[in-house]
């Protein structure tokens, strides 16, 4: 089975100084160059996602106790007031945490009812970014002729898009999935945190509201390897990238380009034997047409 996928960018023409997997080196490179010539993408972090809700997880009210430690509800309490050494005992070590928690807070005014899910969720929004960091995302689409995600990831037209073909063979293959467009978040339950099954973070990290089902998007889904498992990395002072070269096929130049970036793609088309297009304006219709050039 395979999957023809598209990636809109711009032309970042900041240097980048890295290390490239096809030059057995570190080299000195405008930034889309390394990805549409080197074929090395950098998956992203969803902190710096343009919608507030991507990859932002929900949990359950049971699902909060699996996420903290006893050590954060301390530290969290006495935000709100000064704990007794016996409380904190009480705390860290009863068999019975919900009925530990009830007795502290009932001690100093509160209740159990809504204080202990504030609290939960106060300490999970403190974490939060941690857990959406220990994530990395390539997006990709289903289309190369959103009139939208030109305007928005092209810069205005100005830039490229690159067409993507994955084997069930290739590596990353098991790392892509289709995004759900839906109403309702994922709400991650206590039997998803404890299951060996990792499903319940791609249907987080792969849902997004209804708004978004104009980019009919995929991603490519991995762990941030720097910094939760940088033993996996092969080369430890490096960032993680994906070696996506052999899967470039073609390249969609923006209705706006400049001649100069054109005429760098069109080479580089030639030189390897990918097919390049252009992107023209419908002179009957608000549409794009690709239009191949070689």
């Amino acid at each position: 089975m395979r999957r023809t996928l598209f990636r809109y960018r711009s032309f970042n023409t900041e240097k980048l100084n890295d290390y490239s997997y096809i030059h057995q080196r570190v080299i000195d490179i405008e930034k889309w160059k390394f990805e549409a010539f080197e074929g090395l993408v950098y998956p992203s972090s969803p902190l710096y996602f343009n919608d507030p809700y991507d990859c932002e997880f929900c949990f359950q009210s049971d699902a909060l106790e699996s996420v903290l430690d006893r050590e954060t509800y301390i530290h969290l309490l006495e935000r709100k007031f000064s704990l007794k050494q016996e409380e904190k005992n009480r705390i860290l070590y009863s068999d019975n945490i919900e009925r530990a928690m009830q007795i502290v807070l009932q001690a100093h005014g509160g209740s159990l009812s809504d204080s202990w899910k504030n609290i939960l969720q106060n300490g999970l929004n403190d974490c939060m970014s941690i857990i959406k960091d220990a994530v990395r995302v390539v997006c990709l689409s289903e289309v190369y002729d959103s009139m939208l995600m030109w305007s928005h990831y092209a810069r205005n037209h100005t830039g490229f898009c690159i067409e993507y073909d994955f084997k069930e063979s290739d590596m990353f293959y098991k790392h892509l999935y289709p995004v759900t467009y839906t109403k309702d978040r994922y709400a991650v339950s206590k039997a998803d945190m404890l299951s060996e099954n990792t499903e319940w973070i791609y249907k987080t990290t792969c849902r997004k509201s209804n708004v978004w089902a104009y980019e009919k998007e995929w991603r490519i889904v991995t762990a941030n390897f720097n910094k939760v498992m940088p033993q996996k990395l092969k080369y430890p002072n490096g960032k993680y990238v994906l070696d996506l070269k052999e899967n470039i096929k073609a390249f969609y130049l923006g209705a706006k380009i400049s001649e100069n970036f054109k005429e760098e793609i069109i080479q580089f088309g030639k030189k390897n034997s990918i097919d390049i297009y252009q992107m023209v304006l419908s002179p009957s219709t608000y549409e794009l047409n690709a239009k191949k050039i070689i």
